[in-house]
């Protein structure tokens, strides 16, 4: 961050004119889009207005009645960085279904940072997803289970009640006149063409990760108008067996690495017959005999280093370890490379100043001294980097409360938030009656009196004299703030119930019964790894006990694979355990113009693990017509780890 940054993110803050164009906004008006602040936090260098817009686009509920009701859905564009850029955006979809993308730009800004100095970047929370999913919220059943929701996992004996809070909502959405069936991936397909025509563009291009590749391949099916081009990572085609395949996807990962050790001289001679070993550890482990330090452990620590690279997006893959860690517990000897990576929790342990020092024992004393200087300025820039970090997202938020919400709206939330934790400190058998309470004004009309009601009913003494009074000078706006707040805060809280219940919705309707819990018994049965369904029987019992509570809405073609001529890019990551490398072939099956690359070392979306596959998708972009070679996964090698006894042996 430099000062011309820091003086226009005041600018905006303030609503200082900067004396730079404004956006169209007339014109966005016209076409459904309503401009808002984006979402907290954003990257510090990013200034609202400037390098970053957010708002809403206006779509229909249904497609095919395009006056009927109206639906807003949560979108940001990450501006080019430049004055020229190319006019066709990239435009990411989010996986899920109803992950939120808008709620964690600063990921996203990293994620596609190699293709801003070209273009713009699109994201948008789709329907039943995120911050769009206010239209299929139930207000009643969250409120009422705001306390179970927000129960320590410590406490939860089962997975029951989250089924259980599922059934009511479905059963209050039903009940409201909500109708679910159009909670789907092909009204959602059109909605990305809509979202994208709004915005003022022409032609565009696709990057989908996860759900978003079923997503747009689903685009490809029945909204292609202006799509470009298509990259698809970390691939869902609907027409593969989804959530049969819980188990099936560890036994790919597994599979791979021992197919990788077996083809390298290298491993192959220290780690010999890898799959049978693998096969022999996970039958000791199911029997109870297998042990580390002096601790009987289950199948699922065998599995775990597997599992565990997918999501390590900021430390090395461990996947160098793992021939020697199934070796060490077959042994049942010295385990140096179990203790570590356990000790370690399942990552790459990172050097630090010692190892740095030890390396630089050959040096000269003064060459050793610079190397100590670097040691102290790389720690200082960190430092640096975190708290300007930390300050400009103090500062926004400190402008916020104070401009956006009025000074009494902000005030009103810190005493609240005071007089309710004394209260429950006092007496904690009020916390679900108050949670519920609370929870239950987001869906209430903004009134001075509801909160007064509140108060009233809640505190006593003089918290309730405090709070009663600033409820009283609070203005309209503040009022208005005041619930923003309040419903901001409730949505944090149930975020994690929502995004299953938004998967729920999308999954339970189109994907069932393609999918069936006896289906997921018989691909689990059909591994080539025994006993991975200990790791997973929960799992499936408990989804597809919540998809009881939805009505099937299968669809003619749904799970016929999309044909098409758009070019299209096709990454399957080899240690994916959400979306199995093999998909990545078998969704361009009946593509004229696809490419497929299987990629080393890389995790549930390729770009985020390997930087090569950013550089394939700039170029791809560029120019669709590209042909590719397989220079990016060839460069990516493995340099498999021999602890000590694989010697003395």
């Amino acid at each position: 961050m430099d000062i011309q940054t820091i003086l226009a993110l005041i600018a905006a803050l303030t609503g200082t004119p900067d004396h730079r164009p404004a956006p169209a906004a007339d014109a966005l008006r016209t076409a459904g889009v309503t401009l808002t602040s984006c979402p907290r936090p954003l990257p510090p260098d990013e200034v609202e207005g400037r390098t970053i817009q957010c708002g809403t686009v206006r779509v229909p509920e249904d497609h095919a009645q395009p006056d009927g009701k109206q639906l807003d859905l949560f979108f940001a564009i990450l501006k080019a960085q430049t004055m020229f850029p190319e006019p066709d955006p990239v435009v990411y979809l989010q996986g899920g279904p109803g992950g939120s993308a808008v709620a964690h730009i600063p990921l996203f800004e990293r994620v596609f940072r190699p293709w801003r100095p070209r273009r713009d970047i699109v994201i948008f929370d789709q329907r039943s997803a995120g911050l769009s999913g206010s239209s299929v919220n139930c207000y009643k059943a969250l409120s009422e289970n705001q306390y179970d929701l927000l129960a320590p996992a410590a406490e939860k004996t089962s997975d029951v009640a989250d089924t259980r809070i599922v059934t009511e909502c479905a059963a209050e959405l039903k009940a409201s006149g909500i109708n679910l069936s159009l909670y789907n991936t092909t009204q959602n397909a059109q909605d990305v063409q809509t979202v994208v025509k709004a915005l003022g563009y022409g032609p565009y291009n696709i990057y989908g990760i996860s759900y978003g590749t079923k997503l747009a391949l689903e685009v490809m099916r029945v909204a292609p108008e202006n799509l470009r081009s298509v990259i698809i990572d970390g691939v869902a085609p609907s027409w593969v067996h989804l959530y049969n395949s819980f188990a099936l996807k560890t036994d790919e990962a597994i599979q791979t690495v021992v197919d990788q050790c077996a083809a390298d001289p290298v491993c192959d001679s220290a780690f010999p017959d890898l799959g049978r070993i693998v096969t022999e550890v996970l039958n000791k482990a199911a029997a109870g005999g297998l042990t580390v330090r002096g601790q009987t452990v289950p199948v699922a620590l065998v599995v775990a280093p597997f599992n565990a690279r997918n999501g390590q997006y900021d430390s090395s893959s461990i996947t160098r370890y793992i021939p020697a860690y199934v070796y060490e517990l077959h042994r049942g000897r010295e385990m140096p490379t179990v203790e570590m990576l356990l000790d370690a929790g399942l990552k790459q342990p990172k050097p630090g100043e010692p190892e740095v020092l030890a390396a630089a024992a050959k040096l000269t004393p003064e060459q050793r001294a610079l190397v100590a200087r670097l040691l102290d300025d790389v720690a200082i820039t960190n430092r640096a980097a975190t708290s300007a970090a930390a300050l400009v997202e103090d500062l926004r938020a400190s402008v916020e409360n104070s401009t956006t919400f009025g000074p009494m709206a902000g005030l009103f939330d810190q005493e609240l938030g005071r007089a309710m934790l004394a209260l429950l400190q006092a007496d904690k058998t009020l916390l679900k009656t108050i949670i519920a309470d609370y929870v239950a004004l987001q869906s209430a009309p903004p009134s001075r009196q509801a909160l007064a009601d509140f108060v009233t009913r809640h505190l006593q003494g003089e918290a309730q004299a405090r709070l009663t009074s600033i409820i009283a000078a609070m203005s309209p706006a503040e009022i208005d703030a005041s619930f923003t707040i309040i419903r901001r805060d409730s949505y944090a809280a149930q975020q994690g119930f929502l995004s299953g219940l938004y998967l729920d919705i999308y999954a339970c309707q189109e994907d069932i019964p393609f999918n069936t819990l006896d289906g997921y018994k018989a691909a689990t049965a059909s591994a080539r790894y025994p006993h991975l369904g200990t790791l997973y029987d929960g799992l499936a019992d408990m989804f597809f006990a919540s998809c009881a509570a939805f009505d099937p809405k299968p669809r003619a073609n749904w799970n016929v694979p999309v044909a098409s001529d758009i070019p299209i890019l096709s990454f399957g990551s080899l240690y994916d355990i959400q979306t199995p490398a093999s998909w990545a072939k078998i969704a361009t099956e009946q593509m004229t113009h696809a490419q497929v690359f299987m990629i080393p070392e890389a995790g549930h979306g390729a770009v985020i693990y390997q930087p090569c596959v950013a550089d394939m998708g700039v170029a791809f972009f560029d120019d669709p017509s590209r042909q590719f070679d397989d220079s990016c996964p060839a460069s990516i090698s493995i340099d498999w780890f021999k602890p000590g006894w694989v010697a003395a042996k």
